[in-house]
């Protein structure tokens, strides 16, 4: 009896014991769990993205701080709401939670979530089944898209600038040699056309006609110019200007030329801002832009604005018009209430030929040629545009410190001739004959040859038979450019003038000794004033 108490009193021990351990152990776990709670909610603050754990059902149980965050709600309040109201459309939770009963976890799954406000943003989500707080949950991690997408809508934009700045520089290069060949015909027109006219009598019929087509001819002449302003000009044909003064003058012309129904607002808030620029390229800059706006409000009437102001251009504005350096530029705008543009047009807006006006009314290169003119002058154009809420084109002028230039224009000269002996070279033979007899009339000899390798040869037979040589720049077997610098190498002295119907920079060809460059088609007192201005400076060097 004794040993069977003494054994019962050793069982209550150690049952009283295994308690007291138990309750110490249940103690422990209890600490350790509230521990790695708070051990879990420090690391998933930490972490640079939205973190959010809810049941099934869509209670949320827990969220981090970046989740806090990025929703635009507290932590109580993530407690009050279900996880389908983050959600930019609740069906989409669905298709998220059979997506991951499929395949345990979801990885990349594109979606548009909403904060609190409202507000909508792309995000990827990433999820995965875990066991929290006893409970079987969902942990989502919310990857916000929101600058990813806006640096691909700005890649996006890059490239579809890029490719018409592409466009662009392919279309200036066609027109140059568009223009070289259109350039050759007109150089024969004009001659022939100032030699019938040196014949007839002034005041008779034939003599008007003739004037007429020297007229058109011109016209002809312009248009061409009109598309070379897709190519490169050189720096040394534009100098600085005044632009305010230059704005204003065209204003009044435009105004003089828009019907009454349509009111033209002139605002000039930078009158001091000088640009390195032409002129008369300003002028067909806004020629153009108003006449569009003109034609956008023929039917309805409205307001066209021209605003002149000087603004700066940081590099975060560049990125929207990549060709623009950041500096201060001098900003016309030209807009209209009429009835704007969608998106498919605005693209389309800049390329040669395209015009939404009806056959007849347009060529397609208005907009195209203030393109080219800007870019020109170191600047960019832009459009503001939506349908119904009228059009706005920034044309941005590079601003420079400089002395503005007068605009007075010298009234042209007498053509006067000479009796040097000229050397005359150009592979088309109507250019070459129409220009021998065009120089004749004011005296020249003239020997004329159409192969580079002939007249070289020539040259070389007897350098001192020539005063001097007029080459065309073009030409098959030698361009002009080389011809010239074989002569040279001859003779070094002799003067040499190019003509070209190309747009190029002159000083490729000062460069090699050439004296004078000609853009065809020339008049007789074009070519003539340049041979005089060679020749006479050639007698001075003699005589010095």
């Amino acid at each position: 009896m004794d040993n069977e108490n003494k054994e019962k009193d050793k069982m209550k021990r150690r049952i009283a014991g295994l308690e007291k351990t138990l309750q110490i152990v249940t103690g422990y776990s209890g600490r350790v769990e509230k521990n790695l709670r708070q051990l879990f909610e420090v690391v998933s603050d930490t972490m640079p993205v939205p973190m959010l754990i809810s049941l099934k059902n869509g209670k949320i149980l827990f969220s981090n701080g970046n989740a806090q965050k990025i929703f635009a709600y507290s932590e109580e309040d993530f407690h009050q709401i279900a996880a389908p109201l983050l959600y930019e459309d609740p069906e989409d939770r669905s298709i998220f939670l059979k997506t991951l009963e499929d395949k345990g976890e979801v990885r990349d799954f594109a979606v548009n979530m909403k904060k609190a406000d409202g507000t909508v943003f792309p995000a990827s989500l990433f999820s995965r089944q875990i066991v929290f707080e006893g409970q079987n949950c969902l942990l989502t991690v919310t990857h916000d898209l929101s600058e990813l997408k806006q640096e691909e809508e700005k890649r996006l934009l890059l490239e579809r600038q890029l490719r018409q700045t592409q466009k662009m520089e392919a279309i200036g290069t066609m027109a140059s040699g568009i223009a070289h060949d259109f350039n050759n015909i007109l150089t024969v027109i004009f001659g022939r056309l100032e030699l019938t006219l040196m014949m007839l009598p002034e005041e008779s019929k034939a003599a008007k006609n003739i004037a007429d087509a020297l007229s058109a001819a011109n016209r002809a002449k312009i248009i061409i110019m009109q598309i070379l302003a897709f190519c490169r000009k050189k720096e040394e044909e534009r100098k600085p200007f005044r632009i305010s003064t230059i704005v204003a003058e065209a204003a009044k012309m435009i105004e003089s030329l828009t019907p009454s129904h349509i009111e033209i607002r002139l605002r000039i808030k930078s009158k001091a801002s000088i640009i390195l620029c032409d002129p008369t390229q300003i002028h067909q800059v806004m020629m153009n832009l108003c006449f569009n706006a003109n034609h956008a409000l023929r039917d309805r009437g409205g307001v066209i604005e021209i605003l002149l102001e000087e603004v700066t251009v940081s590099s975060q504005e560049k990125i929207m018009i990549p060709t623009l350096k950041p500096g201060s530029y001098v900003r016309l705008t030209v807009s209209d209430n009429g009835p704007g543009m969608d998106k498919s047009i605005i693209d389309r807006v800049f390329d040669p030929f395209f015009t939404t006006k009806p056959a007849g009314e347009g060529t397609g290169m208005g907009l195209a040629i203030v393109h080219g003119i800007v870019q020109a002058h170191g600047g960019a154009v832009s459009v503001e545009s939506e349908p119904g809420k009228g059009a706005a084109f920034h044309c941005y002028f590079p601003m420079v410190a400089a002395v503005e230039t007068s605009t007075f224009v010298k009234p042209q000269k007498t053509i006067q001739g000479g009796s040097e002996r000229i050397l005359f070279i150009d592979d088309k033979k109507d250019i070459s004959e129409t220009c021998s007899q065009m120089l004749e009339t004011l005296g020249y000899n003239i020997t004329a040859r159409n192969r580079s390798p002939e007249a070289l040869a020539l040259f070389k037979e007897n350098p001192d038979m020539f005063d001097l040589v007029i080459a065309d720049d073009v030409m098959p077997e030698m361009s002009g450019r080389e011809m010239a610098s074989e002569m040279l190498k001859i003779r070094m002295d002799i003067p040499i003038i190019i003509i070209t119907g190309r747009e190029t920079d002159d000083n490729f060809f000062f460069e090699s000794g050439i004296r004078a460059v000609i853009r065809k088609p020339f008049s007789l007192q074009e070519i003539g004033s340049a041979i005089r201005d060679v020749a006479d400076k050639q007698r001075e060097k003699e005589h010095e």
